[in-house]
């Protein structure tokens, strides 16, 4: 299954896909970087000296990834709603509930479910239509 998973993948809609994911989250945070530094527990300051601008990097490439695997599981001829349909899925189901679980167990402030869930959400959604529009 793995091997053949790929068969039907348009990379240049996994690459205009995953800019597009990372493009969505740095506007979603930064509108709502304030609120989400408070649910997340985190000053300005701490950001400033602590964070490593080389996640910016990975983040990109990761989400590349995560719509590449996209595409190959909404293969090829997808329609435009259908393609929002599976985003919405991935993005509130998979991942969106996933991270919630984690928040659960590492007791993380409840609100900051809506700020990452919702970048997911809207981004998986947006990245999927790209990608249907493409290919």
């Amino acid at each position: 299954m793995i091997s053949s998973l790929f068969d039907n993948v348009n990379w240049l809609a996994a690459l205009a896909g995953g800019a597009a994911y990372y493009v969505i989250g740095a506007a979603w945070y930064g509108i709502l970087g304030k609120g989400w530094m408070a649910a997340a527990g985190l000053t300005s300051e701490e950001i400033k000296t602590k964070f490593n601008k080389a996640v910016y990097g990975l983040t990109l490439l990761v989400e590349i990834i995560i719509v590449l695997f996209m595409g190959a599981l909404m293969g090829p001829n997808l329609s435009v709603s259908d393609a929002a349909q599976f985003g919405l899925i991935v993005g509130f189901i998979f991942s969106g509930l996933t991270t919630y679980i984690h928040y659960l167990y590492t007791m993380r402030n409840g609100m900051l479910i809506f700020y990452d869930a919702g970048y997911t959400t809207i981004a998986s959604i947006v990245a999927a239509v790209i990608y249907a529009v493409i290919s």
